[in-house]
């Protein structure tokens, strides 16, 4: 039996998954979600921050009972860079010898100052020419350093480093059919990025990080009623929500502008547009870069994707279906009674965390 820690390391909160893994089936043994604090933390001056995320992970330890030390965590955002690129058709371990040299044309940092990495998506020809279509991605080797001693100040090691997309991926993956000839992709919203990752045939093709998260939605209700960060954090979390001009309410009464719903949605409208038009932007790349191959269907997931009918908006707004992904659509839950309630609160913000450790295991 293996088991397998996913550390999810985000702008607000953290958030950690055991699994574990018997004849090719994983089940949920514990997972735990904290906040770091009442604010953003990327605000704070470094030493403070990794204090305050060091802290919290040890708490999260001690709650989760974990098995093991070694743990998968990823990145996103301006810590990481993500190239689609295409080489000439040469193996594995071919490219392994030439990878650095070809990526220096693809990272604007000196070559000696990053942490490289490579998969493969597949073979292509173009114009006769057989080719080789690469993921490349580069983390500086300072950011890898500084996780790796905040890690060990928790009494933790690394065993792994991956990226969002690809810890979502694996949360897909690992919970649904792929079906031969569907593209479909997935949000995570998250609390300083919205991750975008668009699925072909099993094989991820496109991945983003789009710089609009919760974080944007809270200090936009904070501005409409006055309120402090915290305050307006948990005014989101308790009353926020869109209204739908599709949605199919009986209201007894026209709501009013001073209605507090219609206050937080008319203060929150601008960005959660902004978003989806990065969405709709991300999605005319990959599809016009793709012999127009359309987006069948939109998994959505993080924190953010919480609020109440953000995914009908979102459907409405790109027309195609949008679901809620489900991190245990097919992982087991060791102790369903135990765990029923806190993973309808908290199961929204586990693929990435569920996503680690799925790969940690395989």
């Amino acid at each position: 039996m293996a088991y397998a820690i996913g550390l999810d390391i985000g702008s607000y909160a953290v958030k950690v998954s055991l699994l574990k893994e018997r004849g090719g089936r994983f089940t949920l043994v514990n997972f735990a979600v904290s906040d770091i604090g009442e604010e953003p933390i990327d605000t704070l001056d470094p030493a403070q921050k990794n204090a305050m995320i060091q802290a919290t992970v040890k708490k999260l330890v001690i709650e989760s009972n974990l098995k093991t030390k070694d743990v998968a965590i990823s990145l996103a955002g301006d810590q990481i860079i993500v190239r689609y690129i295409k080489l000439a058709y040469m193996t594995k371990e071919e490219l392994k010898g030439v990878i650095r040299f070809e990526a220096e044309q693809y990272i604007p940092f000196s070559i000696d100052q990053v942490v490289l990495d490579f998969h493969i998506l597949g073979e292509i020809t173009e114009e006769g020419q057989k080719k080789i279509e690469v993921l490349l991605v580069a983390i500086k080797e300072e950011v890898v350093n500084q996780y790796i001693q905040l890690l060990q100040g928790a009494g933790l090691n690394i065993a792994l480093i991956d990226i969002d997309g690809m810890a979502l991926h694996n949360a897909l993956e690992v919970n649904y059919e792929k079906k031969e000839g569907e593209t479909v992709a997935i949000i995570n919203i998250g609390a300083k990025y919205s991750n975008l990752n668009i699925v072909e045939d099993g094989v991820t093709r496109f991945s983003r990080d789009i710089p609009i998260g919760g974080i944007n939605l809270t200090n936009d209700i904070s501005k409409e009623f006055n309120l402090g960060f915290a305050e307006a954090e948990k005014l989101k979390r308790e009353q926020g929500g869109i209204i739908i001009e599709s949605e199919n309410v009986i209201l007894t009464r026209i709501p009013s502008k001073e209605d507090k719903r219609v206050r937080i949605y008319s203060s929150i409208s601008t960005t959660l547009g902004k978003l989806v038009m990065e969405i709709r932007r991300a999605f005319d790349f990959y599809e016009s870069s793709s012999k127009k191959r359309s987006i069948s269907k939109v998994f959505v997931c993080g924190g953010t994707s919480k609020l109440q009918n953000i995914d009908k908006f979102i459907s409405e707004r790109l027309k195609i279906p949008v679901e809620p992904l489900n991190p245990f659509n097919k992982i087991e839950i060791a102790d369903v009674a135990a765990f029923d309630e806190k993973i309808k609160q908290y199961g929204p913000f586990l693929p990435v965390s569920i996503g680690l450790a799925v790969r940690k295991i395989k």
